[in-house]
């Protein structure tokens, strides 16, 4: 009788203690205190054109800003970006700097540990992107060449990962960076997107897409336990897919328009 009244007293105890991490967790609710405070921070490089970059008249443009503007709007709240490099985005997000991270931001099991993931804004494509005129069409092509990538990227991890030993990577802080060391012949080859890829042949022929790493679906990064956030983030990408407008940002800014994206 008494090891029942026991295991009755730890069980009101540790519903207690749920009840009060639940009601922790409402007041916290980064959902409303977006809505409250009448803004959403996001967190976008503005280095990695065509997904966020500055206008002629130093604006925010590309298309994680479009896709941030949708989500403003649509909140009915005002847009405050802030601009970051790439590996500032998970610890911005994870200390409270930005509501949600908008940038270029692969979808890996990874960051999954420290982050939650919405469903899939862009699948993209990993490529190598080399002179025009060079015979880098495999990995094994790559082994004793300077392949530069953007630190922390998803481009740096894939690479990271595939690259056979004795290829040289070489690690720049920004996109502009690892793209000016491509032109300037400091690196053999880069690893990019095949929107960046695009917007590389835009300016000039010189440099061609070689070949496809890995596909890489993109997401929007939301912390780890803010789950009203996630949900109509989710709810937003669903509506925003039905009703075309996510196809259109994507055609506009990348040039490139999925058939579908991954929903989880």
């Amino acid at each position: 009788m008494l090891a029942f009244i026991r295991k009755a007293v730890v069980g009101v105890v540790a519903a207690a203690c749920l009840s009060s991490v639940a009601v922790a967790q409402q007041t916290t609710n980064t959902f409303d205190e977006i809505i409250k405070r009448g803004k959403i921070v996001v967190g976008i490089s503005l280095s990695t054109p065509p997904y966020g970059m500055t206008d002629t008249s130093m604006k925010p443009s590309g298309f994680d800003v479009a896709v941030a503007n949708l989500i403003s709007r649509d909140l009915g709240v005002k847009l405050e970006i802030v601009d970051q490099v790439s590996q500032a985005r998970i610890p911005n997000l994870t200390t409270g700097k930005v509501d949600i991270v908008i940038s270029s931001l692969g979808i890996t099991a990874e960051r999954a540990k420290a982050i939650m993931y919405s469903n899939s804004i862009y699948v993209d494509e990993q490529m190598v992107i080399a002179p025009t005129a060079s015979k880098l069409d495999n990995l094994e092509a790559l082994v004793g060449k300077r392949v530069g990538v953007t630190r922390a990227s998803t481009n740096d991890t894939i690479i990271t990962q595939k690259a056979v030993q004795g290829t040289n990577i070489q690690r720049f802080e920004d996109d502009a960076s690892t793209n000016q060391a491509l032109f300037t012949g400091q690196v053999d080859a880069i690893v990019s997107g095949a929107a960046a890829a695009n917007a590389i042949n835009a300016q000039t022929d010189k440099f061609a897409r070689k070949f496809a790493v890995r596909q890489s679906p993109m997401g929007i990064g939301v912390r780890r336990g803010d789950y009203d956030l996630h949900q109509w983030l989710n709810t937003e990408i669903m509506m925003l897919w039905s009703g075309g407008e996510l196809q259109a940002a994507q055609k506009q800014w990348l040039g490139i328009v999925n058939e579908d994206v991954p929903r989880f």
